[in-house]
């Protein structure tokens, strides 16, 4: 009896042993090596198979963590198709008609693509459900309600259905999986992207299923997403495909929820793995293991553990632009002006600050074209006593930002330490002549 199975890759013992040989990444990171790729802030590296280019377009789709995708590509100053829309009434209705976009489950990606680029399969007003006289809901699109008459939400459903038919034209997708906990609506044979109503679960019991996907039901599903975009394609396709590191917020199981949410995002990961496999232009990247890998002091903002940080997300944008587009420059370590910022934010919320001062000295020229990197690194310089390079780093910042009235204060202060009472008081005629409003200031230095 064969017990071979299906393994996804399949190397002969010295071929296997060749390529560990020549991995320089193969270990773990430990304390004593390589650490910092660990610690605070996780940063696997991945091996792009294509580039993006400078004027290529971006389409994300897939789970709240989407959009922090394409607000930070949007910052960088890439053209994020998914951001270019107009939903008319409905749209101007909602405070951020952007989270219509948000799709949890490749089921609720692969339909709506499938109706966007083959619009004759979209089941219209039976996919719109009343909840009430002149009110509706789209499973679909999120838990707003739909105050509008249903030609009106026809029309606007049209509209969206066009703006996410960018998928087959833009030159890069990006897919963000979000959760296996998904609802059916067993009359319509459809999986739906949240919750269906309550009034008609109440209404018709048997019509609705929760059901939670298989690592088949993943995998299935985003080779149906793949072979639907190659048929509507003219232009090659370059695809990142991740998992959302987001949480659940609560689960339908009968189960703890951090195992519930350990199950979701395991088998979407371990389908992924599998989806990539042999398939030209589409790449997996790990923004799920940037996040769940990395300090909890710096990953998650709000304090609640699920919503990550935008110092985060912009540090695993900027290591996707380097990648896919920065070419060689992402071997050399380098940073993007917006990414040293964001890690300065981190190690300085953490206390770091010897890590802090280093990178600093790393990446000097950026450093010392940001005033808000020399205020934090002359606050670090001070925690440690260094109080010549911290009142540098002030004399910097003070440059770079005269109206500002921070790092000038923050020199006049140091100066006390630094026994330099002629200095202080050169500086606070200074700050009286450039900022004479601030007199409050001025008087609490009485030991002068």
């Amino acid at each position: 009896m064969s017990s071979e199975g299906h393994p996804i890759e399949r190397l002969t013992a010295d071929q296997a042993m060749l390529r560990a040989r020549r991995n320089d990444l193969r270990r773990y990171p430990s304390p004593e090596r390589d650490g910092e790729r660990l610690y605070p802030l996780a940063s696997p590296t991945v091996t792009p198979s294509f580039r993006i280019e400078e004027g290529d377009t971006i389409f994300a789709i897939g789970s709240c963590f989407a959009r922090n995708v394409e607000k930070a590509l949007e910052s960088a100053g890439r053209r994020v198709l998914s951001r270019e829309f107009d939903l008319g009434e409905i749209g101007a209705s909602l405070e951020d008609p952007a989270n219509f976009f948000n799709k949890y489950s490749i089921h609720s990606v692969l339909n709506e693509v499938r109706w966007a680029l083959e619009r004759e399969t979209y089941p219209g007003a039976e996919a719109i459900y009343e909840v009430g006289p002149g009110r509706y809901v789209d499973a679909q699109l999120g838990m707003a309600r739909l105050d509008f008459p249903i030609e009106t939400i026809l029309a606007f459903r049209h509209r969206y259905l066009d703006a996410m038919a960018a998928v087959a034209h833009a030159d890069v997708l990006i897919l963000t999986l979000g959760y296996v906990e998904t609802w059916f609506d067993r009359k319509l044979g459809l999986y739906l992207n949240v919750v269906p109503p309550t009034q008609l679960i109440k209404a018709e019991p048997e019509r609705f299923e929760f059901r939670v996907l298989s690592y088949g039901d993943v995998l299935a599903g985003l080779n149906d997403l793949h072979a639907l975009l190659l048929r509507h394609r003219t232009r090659p396709l370059k695809m990142l495909v991740t998992v959302s590191p987001v949480p659940l917020l609560a689960t339908f199981r009968d189960m703890d929820v951090l195992v519930a949410n350990a199950y979701s995002k395991s088998v979407q990961r371990a389908a992924l793995e599998e989806f990539v496999m042999g398939k030209e232009g589409v790449d997996y990247f790990p923004s799920y293991e940037f996040v769940t890998l990395s300090n909890p002091a710096v990953a998650w903002s709000r304090g609640d553990y699920r919503h990550v940080s935008a110092d985060v997300v912009t540090r695993i944008m900027d290591d996707v632009l380097r990648r896919y587009v920065g070419g060689d420059s992402a071997a050399a370590g380098s940073l993007s002006p917006e990414a040293l910022r964001s890690t300065v934010r981190m190690l300085s919320r953490l206390g770091h600050h010897e890590e802090m001062i280093a990178l600093c000295a790393r990446h000097r020229d950026l450093a010392d074209a940001d005033a808000e990197v020399l205020l934090l690194e002359a606050a670090s310089a001070r925690r440690l006593d260094r109080l010549e390079e911290a009142f540098g780093a002030l004399a910097k910042a003070q440059a770079l930002a005269p109206d500002r009235p921070d790092a000038l204060e923050r020199m006049i202060l140091l100066c006390r330490p630094m026994r330099q009472k002629a200095r202080a008081r050169e500086l606070l005629a200074r700050h009286a002549q450039t900022f004479p409003g601030r007199s409050g200031f001025r008087e609490k230095v009485t030991w002068i």
